[in-house]
C-alpha cells in the first residue's frame, strides 16, 4: 500500500484500512451494503438490487431514509480525501475501488493471469500466479457478513473461480514433474465436490505420475459411481479416454492436445428471420481477412443474433480460429474481454481470427482488440454508432418491415393461431415496434400459453402502463435491454450524459412524442435543469447517439413507443431516487 491508499479485503471476513489503520463498516446491514458495493465495486449497485439485499423482498417503510443513513456513515468512515470513492446516482450507489486495492480484484488478476501462462505451457509462471491468487484466501467470501441473493450468488461464482485455480495449480505442478503434491488438494476437491470432472481427471494423471496406476484405475471408478448414481449417466468422453490411456500405459502430458486446437468460441447459431439485404452484406464484407463491421441499431433490434448468424457462416474462411467476447459490463472485477485479451495475446497478435465483440458500450472497450491483434477480422455490435472507429464499415439495423415482422413471429408461433386474428397479430407487431426482441418474447409467452388467443395477449399488453411488463419471458426482457443504455449514461462522468438523462426522464413526463430542444426547455418539469436550449439540443443529439431518441427534423425529435415507457418508468423511479442525494 502507498501512503493515503485504502485496503479492501473480502476473501474472508469484510475489512477495510485507510494507511494501515483499520476502519468500522458499522452495524450489520451497513457491512452488507458495503459488501455489495465491493462485490460490485466500480459498477452502480441499483437501489432496488441493495434494498433487496438488505431487507429481502419485504423491506419496511424506513428503507429509503436507512439506506442514506448507512450510505453517510459509511462515507464519515472514510478519511476525507477519500469520502469521494463513494458515488451516488440516480438509481443507486457506487464505489470507486483502485486495480491493487481490493484482494477479490488482485485474486481475479493472478488467477486470470496463472490460466494464460497455463494455457501457453508456462508452468513455472503459472504455479506461481496460482499459488498467489490462492494465499489471498483467509476463509469463505465475506463469512463474517450477512448476505442477501446478490453477495449469495456472487460468492457461488467466486468459490468456483477458486477451484478452477486450485485445479489449474495442480496441473500445473503436473507439468514440472512434480504429482505427489498434487494429490491430497485434489483428492480433498473430489471429495467435497465428487461430480467434478476435471478434478478427477487431474488426481487420475498425479497418481499415475506418481506410479500408482492402480490407484489411478481407482480413482476413475470411484469417479464412475459418483456421476452415474448422481446423474444417471456415464462420466464425460475425454475422462474415459483418459481411463482408457491409462489402462494403455500411454499417457501423454495434459496440455498436449488442449493446445493444439485452434479457439472456437462462438455461442450456437440463431434463427434469422427478414435480414437477407444485411446479412448479405456482412457475409460479403467478413469474407476477406482483415477489418472492422460495427453493426448497430436500437435495443431490440436483433444486432447480436444477426451478427452471430454471419460469423457462422463465414467461420470456415478463418481456420485460425473464432473468438467471441461480450462486452456487456459486468458486476466482477475481471472482465470476458480482459480475461480473452490475456488468455489469447499472442493468438491474437499473430493469427487471423474472426472476433466477434458483442454489446460494445463505447470505442474505448473496443480498442484494445485493434491494438492487440492487427491481422483479424472483427464483428462488433452496439447501440451507439462507435463512430471514431476509423476505417470501420458501420451497418445499422433498424426495426424489421410489417411484413417481415409478421413472418418472425410466424417462425416462433404456431401461423394458425395468426391467421385466426389477423387483426390482433399486426396489432400485436405494432406494440412491439417490430423489433425482434419483443416479438420473440411475444412469441414466448404465446407458445408458454397455448390457451390464450392472439387477442388475449394483445389486451394484456394495450395498457400502456404495463406493457413493458408484458414484454418480458424467462430471462428475456424489453426493459432491461433498453435500459442497458440508461445505465451507461448514468454511471458517466461526462457532464453532458448527466444532461441527457435528466432529459430522458423528463420527456417522460411530457404529453407529447415529439419534442424540440426549446420546447423541453420550456416544459414545467424540465426548468430545474436551469440548461440553455443549446445544452438541451446537444443532451438530446447525445440521446439519439444511444438510441433512445430519433431525429426527425430540423430540431425535432421523436420518442418511439417503447423508450418512451421506459422514460415514463423512469420519470416516477427516479424522483424517488433523488431524495438520496441531499444527505449522503
Amino acid at each position: 500500500m502507498t501512503p493515503g491508499s485504502m485496503e479492501f479485503t473480502v476473501l474472508g471476513g469484510l475489512a477495510i484500512r485507510a494507511n494501515g489503520r483499520l476502519l468500522r463498516p458499522g452495524a450489520p446491514k451497513q457491512r452488507t451494503l458495503t459488501s455489495l458495493l465491493l462485490v460490485r465495486a466500480n459498477s452502480l449497485a441499483p437501489l432496488h438490487e441493495i434494498t433487496e439485499e438488505l431487507w429481502g423482498s419485504a423491506p419496511p417503510k424506513s428503507a429509503t431514509a436507512n439506506l442514506r443513513t448507512y450510505a453517510a456513515r459509511l462515507r464519515a468512515a472514510f478519511p476525507a480525501a477519500e469520502r469521494d470513492r463513494l458515488i451516488v446516482r440516480p438509481l443507486g450507489y457506487q464505489l470507486r475501488v483502485e486495480a491493487a486495492e481490493l484482494d477479490l480484484k488482485a485474486f481475479e488478476d493472478k488467477a486470470a493471469s496463472g490460466r494464460a501462462a497455463l494455457e501457453k505451457g508456462r508452468a513455472e509462471e503459472a504455479l506461481r500466479q496460482c499459488e498467489t491468487a490462492l494465499a489471498l484466501w483467509r476463509g469463505r467470501l465475506l463469512e463474517d457478513v450477512p448476505h442477501g441473493p446478490v453477495i449469495a450468488a456472487r460468492e457461488v461464482a467466486i468459490d468456483e473461480q477458486r477451484r478452477a485455480v486450485q485445479e489449474d495449480r495442480c496441473e500445473a505442478l503436473l507439468l514440472l514433474g512434480r504429482p505427489a503434491p498434487a494429490i491430497w488438494p485434489l483428492r480433498s476437491l473430489v471429495t467435497e465436490l465428487p461430480l467434478r470432472e476435471r478434478a478427477w481427471a487431474l488426481l487420475m494423471r498425479a497418481l499415475y505420475a506418481d506410479h500408482d496406476v492402480a490407484g489411478a484405475l481407482d480413482a476413475y471408478e470411484q469417479a464412475r459411481v459418483a456421476i452415474t448414481g448422481s446423474l444417471g449417466i456415464d462420466p464425460g468422453e475425454d475422462l474415459r479416454r483418459l481411463h482408457q490411456a491409462i489402462l494403455r500405459r500411454d499417457l501423454r502430458p495434459p496440455r498436449a492436445v488442449a493446445q493444439a486446437a485452434p479457439p472456437c468460441r462462438l455461442p450456437r447459431k440463431p434463427v434469422i428471420v427478414g435480414r437477407e439485404p444485411e446479412l448479405s452484406l456482412l457475409t460479403q464484407r467478413l469474407g476477406a481477412a482483415g477489418g472492422v463491421v460495427v453493426v448497430h441499431g436500437p435495443a431490440g433490434a436483433g444486432k447480436s443474433s444477426l451478427a452471430l448468424h454471419a460469423a457462422h457462416l463465414v467461420a470456415d474462411r478463418y481456420p485460425d480460429g473464432q473468438l467471441y467476447v461480450d462486452l456487456r459490463p459486468r458486476p466482477r472485477p475481471v472482465s470476458d474481454a480482459d480475461a480473452v485479451l490475456t488468455r489469447h495475446r499472442s493468438l491474437l497478435a499473430e493469427g487471423r481470427l474472426l472476433v466477434v465483440l458483442d454489446n460494445a458500450p463505447e470505442v474505448a472497450h473496443v480498442r484494445p482488440f485493434l491494438t492487440a491483434a492487427r491481422l483479424c477480422t472483427f464483428l462488433v455490435t452496439s447501440c451507439p454508432m462507435l463512430t471514431t472507429l476509423d476505417g470501420a464499415l458501420h451497418l445499422r439495423l433498424d426495426r424489421l418491415g410489417q411484413k417481415e415482422a409478421m413472418a418472425f413471429l410466424a417462425h416462433h408461433v404456431d401461423p394458425e393461431r395468426l391467421r385466426a386474428d389477423p387483426g390482433a397479430a399486426a396489432e400485436v407487431v405494432r406494440l412491439c415496434g417490430r423489433l425482434p426482441l419483443a416479438l420473440r418474447i411475444v412469441a414466448a409467452r404465446l407458445v408458454a400459453h397455448p390457451g390464450w388467443s392472439v387477442r388475449e395477449l394483445l389486451e394484456r399488453m394495450a395498457d400502456d402502463r404495463h406493457r413493458l411488463d408484458e414484454l418480458q419471458a424467462g430471462d428475456l426482457s424489453m426493459r432491461a435491454s433498453m435500459y442497458a443504455q440508461v445505465e451507461h449514461l448514468m454511471a458517466s462522468e461526462h457532464p453532458m450524459d448527466r444532461l441527457a438523462i435528466e432529459v430522458f426522464r423528463q420527456l417522460g413526463s411530457l404529453p407529447a412524442a415529439e419534442v424540440s430542444a426549446a420546447e423541453v426547455s420550456a416544459a414545467e418539469t424540465a426548468r430545474r435543469l436551469h440548461a440553455p436550449a443549446g445544452r438541451i439540443s446537444r443532451a438530446l443529439d447525445r440521446l439519439v447517439e444511444m438510441e433512445l431518441l430519433e431525429f426527425h427534423a430540423r430540431d425535432r425529435y421523436r420518442m418511439t413507443e417503447l423508450p418512451r415507457l421506459l422514460a415514463r418508468d423512469i420519470a416516477t423511479v427516479s424522483r424517488g431516487a433523488l431524495r438520496l442525494m441531499p444527505g449522503v
